[in-house]
This record gives C-alpha cells, sequence and structure tokens, in this order.
C-alpha cells in the first residue's frame, strides 16, 4: 500500500505566491484596502506578511516582466505602513529597472542609495517600516543602504520604548539591536523596565543566556529554571555538556578537515540528509551525532514513511535529531529534541547555523568549531553533494532551491540576494562575531576566523562584492 504523501502548507507555496499577485496586480490603494479590510487590520502583522509580497517582488526581477518591480514595491511597502516621500521611492523604483536593464550600473546605484537612504530622517518611519525597509534593500542587493535603515530601525525603536509607546515586538526588537551593537547595560536596563511585556522565557532563555555567554551579568530575576529534565534532554547535555564540538555547515569545504572532523567529541552537522548526500570524506569526515532539520520536513516525515526512512537512511551513527519548532518525539527509532530558545538576532529570526549554534551553547560545551561556515558571501550557498540531494528531493528543504540555477553549481544572484529579505544575514553574522571575540567558547576553520574578523562594514561590502553586477 502506498502512503499518501502529508502536505505541510507554506507561505511561499504556489497557491500562497497565486493569492498574495491578485494584490500585487489591483491598483495599490485598493489593494491595500482589501488587505487591511478583509485579510487583517494589524498593522504590525502586515509589516511581517509585506516581506513575503517582497519576496514575489524579487521573483519578478530576472523575469520579462520587471517592469512590474515598482508596483509590486509600492504595494509591499504600503502594505507595511512604509510612507516614503514620492521622490524615494521613484529613485528606488527606478533604480531596480535600470539595473535589471544595465547590471554595469548597480555599483553606482549602490552608492546613490545609500546617500538617498542617509537623507531620510530616522523619526520618518516606526520600527516595524523601517525594519521592512532595509529588508527591502538587502533584499534588491543594496546592502549597505539597508544598514542605513536598519540603524534607524533601532533609533526608531528606542525611542519608542523612551516615550513608552512600544509594543511587545517593537521592545523585543530593540533589546535584539542593542545586544547586537554590544551596549549590553542598555540592553540589560531595558529588560528590566519591561520584563512585564516580555516572556518569561525570553527573558530567562533568550537574553539571560547571551548575557551571560557575553561574560556579562543576567537580568534580575532570570536566573534558569529547574525544569524537568526528559531523556532527550539527557541524551542532548551527554552529547554535548563539556564536549568539544565540530558544528558542520553544508558549505563548501576545500581543505581537507575530514580528520580534524571525526576526531570532536561530537559531530553536529547542519541538514545532514545521509552520508551519500556528503562531499569526500576527507574534506568533511564521515560522522553525524546531531542534525537539525526544519519542522515542515519533520512534519511529513512523522508520518510518512517514505520521507522517514529517506531521512534516516545511511545515516547509522546518528543519535539525535533537533527540530526548530515543533513537539517531536521521534522520527522512527531517532528521538527528537526541540531548540530550547533562539539566538536574540536583530530584524528576523537566524538562520540554520545560527539556530542550531545558539541551541548548542545552552548545553554548555568546552568547545565548539566552525567548519564551512561562509555567512553567505560565496555564490555556493550549499556544496554540490547536497545540492544534487535537493535537486531530486521532494522535500520542504528542496523545494526552494529546485527552481534556481544549477548551472555549476550556482544559485542565481537575484535569489541570493532574495535571502536578505527572510533572513537579517548581518545579524547573524554579527551575533556570531560577538561569541567569537567574546565568549571564549567558539573556534572556526581559517577561513571562517578570516570572515569573523571582519568589521560590520567590511561584512557589507564583501556581500556586495559578491552579488557583483546581476
Amino acid at each position: 500500500v502506498t502512503k499518501r504523501r502529508i502536505k505541510v502548507k507554506s507561505d511561499f507555496g504556489v497557491s500562497a505566491r497565486s493569492k498574495r499577485l491578485v494584490f500585487l496586480l489591483l491598483p495599490t490603494r485598493f489593494s491595500v484596502f482589501l488587505f487591511r479590510r478583509f485579510i487583517d487590520d494589524n498593522f504590525e502583522r502586515n509589516a511581517l506578511i509585506a516581506a513575503k509580497f517582497l519576496v514575489d517582488a524579487n521573483n519578478v526581477y530576472p523575469t520579462r516582466f520587471y517592469r512590474l518591480l515598482p508596483k509590486f514595491l509600492k504595494f509591499s511597502l504600503s502594505l507595511g505602513g512604509v510612507d516614503l516621500p514620492s521622490n524615494y521611492l521613484n529613485f528606488l523604483s527606478r533604480s531596480l529597472v535600470q539595473t535589471r536593464r544595465t547590471p554595469s550600473s548597480r555599483q553606482k546605484v549602490r552608492q546613490d542609495a545609500i546617500i538617498e537612504t542617509e537623507k531620510l530622517p530616522w523619526q520618518l518611519l516606526n520600527p516595524q517600516g523601517w525594519k521592512l525597509l532595509s529588508l527591502a534593500l538587502s533584499g534588491f542587493g543594496l546592502i549597505r543602504a539597508g544598514t542605513v535603515a536598519r540603524n534607524n530601525c533601532l533609533k526608531s525603536a528606542l525611542n519608542e520604548m523612551s516615550l513608552n509607546t512600544a509594543s511587545e515586538r517593537t521592545v523585543n526588537l530593540a533589546i535584539c539591536g542593542l545586544l547586537e551593537s554590544r551596549r549590553f547595560d542598555e540592553a540589560r536596563i531595558c529588560i528590566e523596565k519591561f520584563s512585564e511585556s516580555l516572556s518569561p522565557e525570553a527573558i530567562t532563555d533568550v537574553y539571560g543566556t547571551y548575557l551571560e555567554l557575553m561574560k556579562q551579568h543576567r537580568p534580575n530575576s532570570s536566573a534558569p529554571d529547574s525544569k524537568t529534565s526528559t531523556p532527550t534532554d539527557q541524551l542532548f547535555s551527554h552529547l554535548v555538556t563539556g564536549k568539544n564540538i565540530a558544528l558542520v555547515a553544508p558549505g563548501v569545504i576545500t581543505t581537507e578537515s575530514g580528520a580534524e572532523i571525526d576526531a570532536h567529541d561530537t559531530v553536529v552537522r547542519i541538514k545532514f540528509n545521509g552520508k551519500s548526500a556528503m562531499p569526500a570524506e576527507k574534506l568533511v569526515g564521515k560522522r553525524c551525532d546531531i542534525t537539525s532539520h526544519n519542522s515542515d520536513l519533520l512534519t511529513i516525515a512523522s508520518g510518512d514513511q517514505v520521507t522517514s526512512t529517506a531521512l534516516l537512511n545511511d545515516a547509522d551513527d546518528l543519535k539525535l535529531l533537533i527540530a526548530k519548532k515543533g513537539d517531536f518525539k521521534s522520527i522512527g527509532a531517532l528521538p527528537v529534541k526541540s531548540m530550547k530558545a533562539w539566538p536574540p538576532t536583530f530584524l528576523t529570526t537566524g538562520t540554520s547555523g545560527t539556530l542550531i549554534l545558539f541551541d548548542l551553547l545552552t548545553a554548555s560545551p568546552k568547545k565548539l568549531k566552525l567548519f564551512g561556515f561562509d555567512f553567505y558571501s560565496n555564490r555556493n550557498i550549499y556544496n554540490n553533494a547536497i545540492l544534487m540531494h535537493y535537486r531530486g528531493s521532494a522535500t520542504p528543504d528542496g523545494e526552494s532551491t529546485k527552481a534556481l540555477s544549477w548551472d555549476q553549481g550556482l544559485f542565481s544572484i537575484h535569489s541570493i540576494a532574495r535571502s536578505n529579505i527572510s533572513h537579517d544575514l548581518k545579524s547573524d553574522f554579527l551575533l556570531i562575531k560577538n561569541l567569537y571575540e567574546l565568549s571564549g567558547l567558539i573556534d572556526g576553520t581559517p577561513e571562517v576566523i578570516a570572515l569573523l574578523n571582519l568589521t560590520a562594514d567590511e561584512y557589507d561590502l564583501k556581500l556586495e562584492e559578491m552579488l557583483g553586477d546581476w
């Protein structure tokens, strides 16, 4: 009997994209009115939803319909309550169309975008508006202009907090921005002042843990709770606490690091799909004790024997799966642990590598060494072995990559830039850089350390240089 494959709804699925296309094509004022009248009238939630429309706008960029970009961009920003001066909005719209027609103009457009964005007063937008604008700019490759907007986002959030008009989402945004900037005392004061607006888990497991890792004092009343330890928790502690950990990303590793990786007490691999989906053993080793996957994939695997078998096949030494979200007990005979706390990244949630890294650090390893981390500064986001696995995969991990360019194993450039919309890559970089420089727990290969030694501005430049002229 063939089991019917379980489908997981996605905001980026064909049906959801088609529904969003209707709003994008209607006259902007009318479509924004309809959305707020019949879908959602919460401005903060709309700012989050607007980011999905930005992804749709990005998808139009490489097509022959690129002239719709100004229309799509205007709707996305309007839905998120981003009320920009018409001259700035026109400049941005013209610039995107110009770079599409003449890729060699992108370097000048990037510089002009910085100048024009710096002219906008930080009081112009609320924190969620600056956040959306930053994601929009970065998502179209204007990384340094996006940094101007994200800096204004923090200023605006702190201003609302000083006026006691900040929502819970804005309070959390401000705290994460302060932590990222190493303004630890200010962050602690904010946590304590607005403690009634924050969840106990955020205060204790996220902010308290991060401050402690930075060798700072925890906020008052944020001592870790004594929670019931399950057999899965005990296994995780056994594999991580006091151990030397190798954390291996699915990026490109060109040096022969296999023996060193396998010599660690515990080997953790991000998105491990079996040894057949790994590069040569001399490069990346063969052991895998722990891996992490997204919850959509594990939801399918928990109800579908085919997916479950494929996930665990050729993984004979795997001892534990870690899920980003959900309440999974096991996949087949393999225990599953849900992440205890997500790292305090600024504009968006962390990428897979940052999430699992922070989760490992909560269990007090002796040392954690990073392999294959390039912080999205390489066009080859994944190594060729896992790319080939995803190419023939029907799982959620592979769906987002199947439509991309597979020529020479490279993603199309607009798709790489698009990752700046769903993820604040600079925040991932700065969080790990802070941990590397201040916690004493992080190490890495020479290639990883060279990246972590970049300044924040140098990292922006590196991302723009990597994107080049599309």
